[in-house]
């Protein structure tokens, strides 16, 4: 072969080797590119799924401290530490229990605008991290140890604020009893669950005129909170209560049977009522008839239907740090939202009531009911011919009608504000 030839032959292999060098250069900055990739798009889709679940956690925490703040006990700002913590360490992030501890949670001013009960807000922090962290467990990295970054961490905060209700809800029971009222008959006294409300005469000549002395209620309104029952100075008070009757005074554990469907009329419906929901908003101003005759065989068939769907809870007056609560049951199983024993009651206004019976003189078997607000009621036993439960708050979603004062509401809703 001739010189020349070997030489261009030669000369034309030259490069192909350069080109194969140049490839495998390319294929290595490529394997680099891709691996920077898959370490921001794997490692961050950890952070960002991450971040989700804390935050789940953060707002799980933060509604749990405002309810035991709110319902449980408002002076307890410790329960409600444990409280969110525990919640916080129900929801895992990326596997792992999220690094939260009580001083993670604070009581901060309500942010501004919010549409709550000013006070009451709760804020939760909570980490997953090293950074600052005596007990921190950061996230792992996978492909970011690559290029030296061995950790990473994310951080999620909420805070939770109580919505007083506006004294209403929409499956109450078809019974009312009477609103607290300041005690000043036959002298000034503190109001018990065994006074009387004496304002009116309610027989003779004189019926319907003022009595020397006499009671005193004040229903609550936009502005003030009134004379009757609170969460704070009445959660966990025991009435007895029994069949309202005629006469000069009312008791506060009188029950008075009511008509929520104008419709259904009678025993069968007062007693589907009770083991039902009716679906009617009842609150302020809301005017009720009575249901005529006795109904406290319906009443007690309506209440044992209630116990018997769950009949291992039963109210502790040590539980709440010792404020008292339901316990057991359905709930402490978490098979329920809320037991079916804890039942909704509208209170009626004692004064407008007394005083139409008075004057009608019918022993108020026709005499329509003034509905101020409702309150939450635990179902505790049947004895003899009377039911026995207890004052509480009523959890509840919001219903139309103007909020009434925080401290004189019994329904309430927690809310996610920031």
């Amino acid at each position: 072969m001739p010189d020349s030839m070997r030489h261009n032959m030669t000369s034309g292999e030259r490069p192909r080797r350069h080109e194969h060098g140049a490839v495998a250069v390319h294929v290595a900055l490529m394997l680099v590119a891709l691996l920077a990739f898959l370490a921001f798009a794997i490692d961050f889709g950890v952070l960002f799924a991450s971040r989700r679940q804390a935050q789940n956690a953060a707002d799980a925490a933060a509604l749990a401290g405002a309810i035991s703040l709110s319902y449980t006990n408002p002076n307890d700002q410790n329960l409600a530490r444990n409280s969110a913590v525990a919640a916080a360490q129900r929801n895992s992030i990326w596997g792992g229990t999220p690094d939260v501890t009580t001083a993670d949670i604070s009581f901060p001013a309500c942010p501004p605008g919010s549409p709550g009960v000013a006070g009451t807000c709760v804020q939760a922090n909570v980490y997953r991290t090293n950074y600052n962290r005596a007990n921190g467990s950061p996230l792992p990295t996978f492909f970011a140890n690559l290029v030296g970054v061995g950790e990473q961490g994310v951080r999620a905060s909420a805070t939770a604020q109580l919505i007083a209700g506006s004294g209403t809800a929409d499956c109450v029971k078809p019974v009312a009893i009477p609103d607290r009222w300041v005690e000043f008959n036959p002298a000034t006294t503190a109001w018990t669950p065994t006074s009387l409300f004496a304002r009116y005469q309610e027989n003779g000549n004189g019926a319907g005129s003022l009595l020397t002395p006499a009671d005193r209620y004040d229903p609550p309104t936009t502005s003030s909170m009134g004379s009757g029952f609170t969460v704070q100075n009445d959660y966990g008070v025991e009435l007895e209560l029994k069949e309202g009757q005629g006469g000069q005074g009312i008791d506060p554990g009188f029950y008075y049977p009511i008509v929520l469907n104008p419709g259904c009329v009678g025993g069968s419906c007062y007693r589907d009522a009770w083991s039902g929901c009716s679906g009617v908003e009842i609150g302020p101003g809301t005017v009720l008839n009575p249901e005529p005759g006795n109904m406290i065989g319906p009443t007690h068939q309506g209440v044992q239907a209630l116990i018997d769907q769950d009949p291992t809870a039963s109210w502790s007056t040590s539980a709440n740090g010792g404020r008292g609560g339901p316990v057991g049951g359905c709930m402490a199983a978490g098979t329920c939202g809320r037991s079916p024993r804890w039942i909704a009651i509208p209170l009626f206004n004692v004064d407008a009531y007394q005083y139409a019976r008075a004057v009608n003189n019918d022993n108020g078997r026709s005499t329509p009911i003034t509905i101020t607000k409702v309150i939450g009621f635990w179902l505790d036993r049947i004895q003899g011919n009377d039911v026995y439960g207890r004052i509480m708050y009523y959890p509840t979603t919001a219903i139309s009608g103007a909020p009434i004062p925080g401290a004189s509401a019994f329904t309430y809703n927690i809310i996610l504000v920031r």
